[in-house]
Protein backbone atom coordinates (compact mmCIF):
# COMPACT_ATOMS: atom_id res chain seq x y z
CA UNK A 1 0.00 0.00 0.00
CA UNK A 2 1.24 3.32 -0.98
CA UNK A 3 2.11 5.76 1.70
CA UNK A 4 -0.11 8.91 2.17
CA UNK A 5 0.69 12.63 3.88
CA UNK A 6 -1.29 14.79 5.37
CA UNK A 7 -2.08 18.44 3.90
CA UNK A 8 -2.55 20.10 7.37
CA UNK A 9 0.76 18.47 8.83
CA UNK A 10 2.56 19.61 5.82
CA UNK A 11 1.51 23.47 6.18
CA UNK A 12 1.90 23.23 9.82
CA UNK A 13 5.87 22.08 8.64
CA UNK A 14 5.95 25.19 6.49
CA UNK A 15 5.43 27.49 9.14
CA UNK A 16 7.30 25.75 12.08
CA UNK A 17 10.24 26.17 9.46
CA UNK A 18 9.31 30.13 8.44
CA UNK A 19 9.31 30.66 12.39
CA UNK A 20 12.56 29.39 13.22
CA UNK A 21 15.92 31.09 12.96
CA UNK A 22 17.05 29.49 9.84
CA UNK A 23 13.82 30.00 8.66
CA UNK A 24 14.22 33.66 8.94
CA UNK A 25 17.92 33.59 7.42
CA UNK A 26 16.61 31.92 4.14
CA UNK A 27 13.39 34.71 3.65
CA UNK A 28 15.76 36.80 4.08
CA UNK A 29 18.69 35.54 1.47
CA UNK A 30 15.24 35.12 -0.90
CA UNK A 31 14.22 38.36 -0.92
CA UNK A 32 17.59 39.62 -1.65
CA UNK A 33 17.58 37.31 -4.36
CA UNK A 34 14.29 38.31 -6.05
CA UNK A 35 15.08 42.33 -5.58
CA UNK A 36 18.32 41.89 -7.20
CA UNK A 37 16.72 39.82 -9.97
CA UNK A 38 14.82 42.73 -10.20
CA UNK A 39 17.31 44.91 -10.81
CA UNK A 40 18.44 42.29 -13.68
CA UNK A 41 15.75 41.97 -15.48
CA UNK A 42 14.44 45.27 -15.44
CA UNK A 43 17.22 46.69 -16.27
CA UNK A 44 17.55 44.60 -19.19
CA UNK A 45 14.08 45.35 -20.10
CA UNK A 46 14.75 49.09 -19.98
CA UNK A 47 17.66 48.65 -22.56
CA UNK A 48 15.54 46.81 -24.99
CA UNK A 49 12.21 48.86 -24.89
CA UNK A 50 14.09 51.91 -25.20
CA UNK A 51 12.47 53.02 -28.30
CA UNK A 52 9.39 52.10 -27.99
CA UNK A 53 8.40 53.57 -24.39
CA UNK A 54 9.25 57.25 -23.21
CA UNK A 55 11.75 57.61 -20.37
CA UNK A 56 8.37 58.15 -17.75
CA UNK A 57 7.00 55.57 -18.60
CA UNK A 58 10.19 52.85 -18.54
CA UNK A 59 10.44 54.34 -14.31
CA UNK A 60 6.61 53.12 -14.15
CA UNK A 61 7.22 50.16 -15.78
CA UNK A 62 10.41 49.36 -14.42
CA UNK A 63 11.32 51.23 -10.82
CA UNK A 64 14.27 48.96 -10.05
CA UNK A 65 15.92 49.43 -13.33
CA UNK A 66 19.86 50.95 -13.24
CA UNK A 67 21.33 52.31 -16.02
CA UNK A 68 23.84 49.17 -17.01
CA UNK A 69 25.29 47.74 -20.28
CA UNK A 70 22.74 45.25 -22.27
CA UNK A 71 25.71 42.91 -21.72
CA UNK A 72 26.47 43.25 -17.80
CA UNK A 73 22.33 42.79 -17.14
CA UNK A 74 22.28 39.80 -19.15
CA UNK A 75 25.43 38.06 -17.51
CA UNK A 76 24.00 39.06 -14.42
CA UNK A 77 21.10 37.20 -15.00
CA UNK A 78 22.63 34.16 -15.89
CA UNK A 79 24.80 34.28 -12.60
CA UNK A 80 21.60 34.93 -10.92
CA UNK A 81 19.95 31.33 -12.54
CA UNK A 82 23.03 29.40 -11.22
CA UNK A 83 22.99 31.17 -8.09
CA UNK A 84 19.28 30.23 -7.65
CA UNK A 85 20.13 26.43 -8.15
CA UNK A 86 22.65 26.42 -5.10
CA UNK A 87 20.40 28.56 -3.25
CA UNK A 88 17.29 26.24 -4.15
CA UNK A 89 19.58 22.86 -3.63
CA UNK A 90 21.00 24.57 -0.01
CA UNK A 91 17.74 25.89 1.19
CA UNK A 92 15.83 22.82 0.69
CA UNK A 93 18.63 20.60 2.76
CA UNK A 94 17.94 23.03 5.32
CA UNK A 95 15.06 22.62 5.19
CA UNK A 96 14.99 18.59 5.37
CA UNK A 97 17.10 18.99 8.96
CA UNK A 98 19.54 21.15 10.76
CA UNK A 99 17.88 24.66 9.83
CA UNK A 100 19.29 26.61 12.39
CA UNK A 101 22.77 25.32 11.47
CA UNK A 102 23.15 26.92 8.14
CA UNK A 103 24.79 26.54 6.14
CA UNK A 104 26.73 22.97 7.78
CA UNK A 105 29.05 20.85 5.24
CA UNK A 106 25.77 17.92 4.46
CA UNK A 107 24.24 21.51 3.28
CA UNK A 108 26.59 22.14 0.99
CA UNK A 109 27.93 18.06 -0.21
CA UNK A 110 28.43 17.17 -3.44
CA UNK A 111 27.51 20.63 -4.22
CA UNK A 112 29.00 20.99 -7.68
CA UNK A 113 27.32 17.31 -8.87
CA UNK A 114 24.32 18.43 -7.36
CA UNK A 115 23.36 21.53 -9.21
CA UNK A 116 24.69 19.68 -12.16
CA UNK A 117 22.09 17.02 -12.04
CA UNK A 118 19.38 19.19 -10.76
CA UNK A 119 19.49 21.74 -13.37
CA UNK A 120 19.29 18.65 -16.14
CA UNK A 121 16.26 17.14 -13.92
CA UNK A 122 14.64 20.71 -13.70
CA UNK A 123 15.02 21.30 -17.62
CA UNK A 124 13.61 17.89 -18.44
CA UNK A 125 10.95 18.33 -15.63
CA UNK A 126 9.63 21.95 -17.86
CA UNK A 127 9.89 20.20 -20.85
CA UNK A 128 7.88 17.39 -19.92
CA UNK A 129 5.49 19.78 -18.52
CA UNK A 130 4.77 22.23 -20.87
CA UNK A 131 4.03 19.61 -23.46
CA UNK A 132 2.06 17.61 -21.72
CA UNK A 133 0.49 21.11 -20.99
CA UNK A 134 0.07 21.52 -24.72
CA UNK A 135 -1.62 18.50 -25.34
CA UNK A 136 -4.92 19.30 -23.58
CA UNK A 137 -3.83 21.05 -20.48
CA UNK A 138 -4.40 17.50 -17.89
CA UNK A 139 -1.27 15.73 -19.32
CA UNK A 140 0.80 18.54 -18.19
CA UNK A 141 -0.53 18.42 -14.69
CA UNK A 142 -0.48 15.03 -14.02
CA UNK A 143 3.36 14.68 -15.18
CA UNK A 144 3.90 18.02 -13.05
CA UNK A 145 2.40 15.95 -9.95
CA UNK A 146 4.30 13.20 -10.81
CA UNK A 147 7.79 14.26 -10.56
CA UNK A 148 7.40 17.07 -8.24
CA UNK A 149 9.84 15.58 -6.00
CA UNK A 150 12.30 14.43 -8.46
CA UNK A 151 14.82 17.57 -7.85
CA UNK A 152 14.08 16.90 -3.59
CA UNK A 153 15.11 13.20 -4.42
CA UNK A 154 18.21 14.72 -6.28
CA UNK A 155 19.17 16.92 -3.32
CA UNK A 156 18.37 14.90 -0.80
CA UNK A 157 19.49 11.57 -1.79
CA UNK A 158 21.63 12.26 -4.27
CA UNK A 159 19.69 10.58 -7.00
CA UNK A 160 20.67 10.47 -10.52
CA UNK A 161 18.69 12.04 -13.27
CA UNK A 162 16.63 8.57 -14.02
CA UNK A 163 16.63 7.58 -10.49
CA UNK A 164 14.91 10.76 -9.47
CA UNK A 165 12.17 10.70 -12.14
CA UNK A 166 11.54 6.66 -10.51
CA UNK A 167 11.72 7.89 -6.97
CA UNK A 168 9.42 10.72 -7.29
CA UNK A 169 7.07 8.60 -9.10
CA UNK A 170 6.81 6.01 -6.75
CA UNK A 171 6.18 8.74 -3.94
CA UNK A 172 3.42 10.51 -5.91
CA UNK A 173 1.66 7.43 -6.26
CA UNK A 174 -1.42 7.27 -4.81
CA UNK A 175 -0.65 10.92 -3.60
CA UNK A 176 -1.80 12.90 -7.06
CA UNK A 177 -4.82 14.42 -6.62
CA UNK A 178 -3.97 15.24 -2.89
CA UNK A 179 -0.37 16.70 -4.34
CA UNK A 180 -2.53 18.60 -6.89
CA UNK A 181 -4.60 19.73 -4.62
CA UNK A 182 -1.81 21.32 -2.25
CA UNK A 183 -0.49 23.04 -4.97
CA UNK A 184 -3.59 24.91 -5.87
CA UNK A 185 -4.37 25.63 -2.55
CA UNK A 186 -0.62 27.49 -2.07
CA UNK A 187 -1.29 29.04 -4.94
CA UNK A 188 -4.74 30.27 -4.14
CA UNK A 189 -2.61 31.54 -0.79
CA UNK A 190 -0.09 33.20 -2.98
CA UNK A 191 -2.22 34.78 -5.48
CA UNK A 192 -4.43 36.84 -2.88
CA UNK A 193 -1.40 37.95 -1.03
CA UNK A 194 0.55 39.04 -4.50
CA UNK A 195 -3.06 40.88 -5.63
CA UNK A 196 -3.23 43.02 -2.56
CA UNK A 197 0.64 44.16 -2.75
CA UNK A 198 0.00 44.53 -6.65
CA UNK A 199 -3.12 46.91 -6.02
CA UNK A 200 -0.90 48.86 -3.36
CA UNK A 201 2.13 48.77 -5.94
CA UNK A 202 0.23 50.26 -8.14
CA UNK A 203 -0.27 53.26 -6.60
CA UNK A 204 3.38 53.33 -5.13
CA UNK A 205 5.27 51.48 -7.84
CA UNK A 206 8.95 51.24 -6.00
CA UNK A 207 7.03 50.31 -2.86
CA UNK A 208 5.28 48.05 -4.64
CA UNK A 209 8.40 46.36 -6.48
CA UNK A 210 9.95 45.69 -2.78
CA UNK A 211 6.65 44.05 -1.09
CA UNK A 212 6.62 42.12 -3.99
CA UNK A 213 9.90 40.62 -3.43
CA UNK A 214 9.43 40.19 0.02
CA UNK A 215 6.03 38.21 -0.37
CA UNK A 216 7.72 36.10 -3.09
CA UNK A 217 10.77 35.60 -1.20
CA UNK A 218 8.94 34.77 1.65
CA UNK A 219 6.19 32.55 -0.27
CA UNK A 220 9.12 30.70 -1.93
CA UNK A 221 10.72 29.45 1.33
CA UNK A 222 7.69 28.46 2.79
CA UNK A 223 6.48 26.13 -0.77
CA UNK A 224 9.41 24.66 -0.70
CA UNK A 225 8.95 23.95 3.38
CA UNK A 226 5.42 22.80 2.61
CA UNK A 227 7.08 20.21 -0.34
CA UNK A 228 10.02 19.20 2.05
CA UNK A 229 7.19 18.15 4.40
CA UNK A 230 5.27 16.40 2.17
CA UNK A 231 8.41 14.30 1.06
CA UNK A 232 9.73 13.34 4.56
CA UNK A 233 5.77 11.91 5.32
CA UNK A 234 6.02 10.02 2.12
CA UNK A 235 9.53 8.35 2.41
CA UNK A 236 9.55 5.42 4.15
CA UNK A 237 10.86 5.57 7.54
CA UNK A 238 13.34 3.29 7.53
CA UNK A 239 15.76 5.69 6.20
CA UNK A 240 19.00 6.02 7.99
CA UNK A 241 21.20 9.29 7.95
CA UNK A 242 17.93 11.92 9.60
CA UNK A 243 19.33 14.78 10.76
CA UNK A 244 19.11 15.74 14.19
CA UNK A 245 16.20 17.62 13.93
CA UNK A 246 14.35 15.90 11.62
CA UNK A 247 10.95 14.15 13.32
CA UNK A 248 11.23 10.17 14.27
CA UNK A 249 9.51 8.12 12.17
CA UNK A 250 10.44 10.26 8.75
CA UNK A 251 12.96 9.17 5.67
CA UNK A 252 16.01 11.23 4.99
CA UNK A 253 18.14 10.46 1.88
CA UNK A 254 19.12 7.09 0.70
Amino acid sequence: MAETFDISAAFNYGLNRLATRGGAVLVGIYVLYQIVAQVSFQSLFVQLAADSFSADQLDQLYPLAIDIPITVSGVGILLLMLGGLVLSVVATRALYSNIDRIPTTDHTRRLARTVVVAFVVLVIYFLMVMIGTVFFVVPGIFLGVSFVFAQPAVILEDAGVLESFKRSWGLASGNRLKLFGLGVLVTVLGGIVGGVIGFVGAFVPLFGEYAIAGVTGAASVFGLAVLVGVYQQLVPAARSGAGSDVDPGVGTRL
